[in-house]
């Protein structure tokens, strides 16, 4: 949601990681990405990115980032092509976490932190400083802990039978207004934030 307008702040986002964390895996990057968006949204009502996170059998996974890394993909919006690799660079390495070869992030030119209000700025801070040194299996099963977004999705739609029978991937996207629950301020603050992005792309 919101790709368009939010391509830069997301692109930051990963060269901020990439030059913080050394050996930065895509699948580290994805986790990180989800605990970002999700610590957001529980202290603001909003998250940083926006991004449209799926529920796969290793934790929540941004679709968008992941078919861009993966994948190669290109988003486009009216004819034009966005792309997040104007500030990451890919380089493929054998990965010994995980004993397989996977996709590394490197920054690619300057974070430009101009895009971010305070509160972002530091709490990107915070998230490299708490999970910076976690490794993909660590984030994955944090995020699969009872009590979750993603166990609770799971549970919900039996999706463990489903990750079995038919494979790793889903098209469930993860419920974040759960976390706004009993919360009317943190509601408020979410449809506001929700109201004005949506304005900005309709002008922008």
């Amino acid at each position: 949601m919101f790709r368009r307008i939010n391509n830069d702040k997301i692109g930051n986002v990963l060269n901020y990681f990439a030059s913080q964390i050394d050996y930065l895996s895509m699948t580290k990057t994805l986790k990180l990405l989800y605990i970002l968006d999700e610590t957001s949204i529980k202290e603001t009502g909003s998250p940083v990115t926006w991004l449209d996170y799926k529920v796969w059998e290793n934790g929540p996974v941004a679709i968008d980032v992941y078919n861009e890394i993966k994948h190669q993909e290109v988003f486009c919006y009216q004819g034009k092509e966005l792309s997040l690799l104007q500030s990451i660079q890919l380089e493929k390495k054998f990965n010994a976490d995980r004993n397989s070869e996977e996709v590394f992030l490197k920054p690619n030119g300057n974070f430009d932190e101009s895009i971010f209000n305070r509160y972002e700025l530091k709490l990107l801070e915070t998230i490299v400083f708490k999970y910076g040194n976690w490794n993909a299996t660590q984030l994955i099963n944090f995020l699969h802990e009872e009590g979750s977004l993603w166990h609770k999705m799971v549970s919900e739609h039996n999706l463990k039978d489903h990750f079995k029978q038919i494979g790793k991937i889903t098209n469930h996207s993860i419920e974040f207004n759960d976390l706004l629950e009993n919360n009317p301020v943190l509601q408020m603050a979410a449809k506001s934030s929700f109201e004005a992005l949506s304005f900005q792309e309709s002008i922008s």
